[in-house]
């Protein structure tokens, strides 16, 4: 069953963007509508809609914590109405996290999806001018880390970057989250680990192969740095190019960091 990842971090920076009118090439968008309930009575008011594009990747298991192409709310009514371009879209839906909370949800927290009769993770095709209705959306599990993707084949083809975070004495750094960008340009996270521990390792695991580009931060938001937050050791905006092979499970790779300090002038000292 599908584990979605739930990233509140991610909230004020996303691809699409729900009833924006203005589109590239005179797209012509379609609407996704629907609506979750926690069970036949009780919509799931004021919630969090994460929605994935499939042409991006399979939407996030915890094994496989993709960022969501949207977060936006559900209304009170547990109801959402978007406006997206033309294209094949998962979707999933959360209680609001604690204030507190930032990243991956807490173990046991529930997830919203719908899955098909194979149990696969349902899948909602958008077409231009057109309206899809995703009717009522209530089944959930709870989100259990490092259970696997809900997809077992999936799972076996991962492509998967495992390394460390240190400091410049090469000590392990605790605390740390590693974002992967497809484009280095764009700006917009495509994976992200969770917290690293006192050893300081990590783990991304990828639909595919590729380059990934890295970058080390203190908090999933991102935003205006502030003094004494963990950034890349040479330049906070740094991105550390990576490759690999479909199916490929590449070790060893270090990411060295320091803590952000202001200058007279309000930049990295």
């Amino acid at each position: 069953m599908i584990l979605v990842l739930s990233l509140l971090l991610f909230l004020n920076a996303t691809a699409l963007a729900a009833g924006n009118t203005a589109n590239a090439g005179n797209v012509v968008n379609g609407i996704l509508a629907g609506q979750f309930k926690i069970n036949e009575n009780t919509p799931l008011a004021d919630g969090l809609l994460f929605v994935y594009d499939k042409a991006t990747g399979p939407s996030s298991a915890d094994s496989l914590l993709r960022v969501p192409d949207l977060i936006t709310r559900l209304d009170m009514e547990g109801r959402f109405h978007l406006e997206v371009p033309p294209g094949t879209y998962y979707l999933s839906a959360s209680t609001l996290p604690d204030i507190a909370s930032k990243g991956p949800p807490a173990e046991g927290k529930l997830i919203y999806f719908r899955t098909n009769q194979k149990g696969e993770e349902e899948a909602f095709i958008v077409s231009a001018g057109k309206t899809t209705d995703a009717g009522v959306i209530s089944s959930s599990a709870p989100f259990k880390r490092n259970s696997g993707s809900h997809d077992k084949n999936l799972e076996k083809s991962f492509s998967i970057i495992e390394g460390i975070v240190t400091d410049a004495e090469n000590k392990p750094v605790e605390g740390a989250v590693i974002l992967a960008y497809v484009d280095p340009i764009e700006g917009k996270a495509f994976q992200v680990s969770e917290r690293t521990a006192k050893d300081g390792k990590f783990s991304l695991h990828f639909p595919n192969g590729g380059t990934y580009f890295l970058r080390v931060r203190s908090e999933y938001a991102g935003g205006i740095l502030k003094e004494g937050e963990i950034v890349n050791i040479n330049d906070p905006k740094e991105l550390v190019p990576v490759t690999l092979k479909n199916g490929e499970k590449l070790a060893g790779v270090t990411i060295r960091v320091k803590r952000f300090k202001k200058g007279p002038l309000g930049k990295d000292d």
